[in-house]
């Protein structure tokens, strides 16, 4: 069903049902999980879907859906008002903006606590400490798997 509203542009009546589902459609939902939240069958879901994909004039739900989001908001994505942190001394509401976190000093890190990055290759003594741990949870891996052979073998012989 096709009508035209106050401005003539050509606006698609849906039930309350099929909106539904496009809402669905739009969470990403499958028709399965629609199905569920709204008590009804996938079948059914997937009929309402079908309809609204001919109502548009559309080959796939995901875009009958963009269109309902389209006509119904006027955008497919939420409207998102202005951040609490802008920039300036204060939000509309005359409190204190919160200052964004300092980036580090990648320098002072790099001293404190060793190399960070792929730029900065790891020192000598932690190139060793990294084998040793390596090392030694592959050993005591190694023991565990014995372990547990030794006592599987025992279970089999008894």
């Amino acid at each position: 069903m096709i009508s035209l509203d106050d401005e003539g542009s050509a606006t698609t009546i849906l039930t309350a049902r099929q909106a539904q589902c496009l809402r669905g459609v739009l969470e990403l939902k499958s028709a399965k999980e629609i199905a569920r939240d709204l008590g009804i069958s996938p079948h059914a879901v997937e009929k309402h879907l079908r309809i609204c994909r001919e109502k548009f004039g559309v080959a796939t739900s995901a875009e009958a859906a963009r269109y309902f989001a389209r006509q119904s908001r006027g955008n497919e994505f939420p409207h998102y008002d202005i951040s609490d942190l802008v920039s300036g001394s204060h939000t509309r509401d005359g409190g204190p903006v919160l200052e964004q976190p300092a980036t580090p000093n990648l320098a002072a890190l790099e001293e404190t606590y060793g190399a960070l990055s792929d730029d900065h290759p790891l020192t000598p003594l932690q190139t060793l400490l990294a084998i040793a741990a390596v090392s030694f949870v592959s050993i005591v891996g190694l023991l565990l798997l014995v372990a547990c052979a030794e006592g599987i073998r025992r279970l089999v012989t008894n």
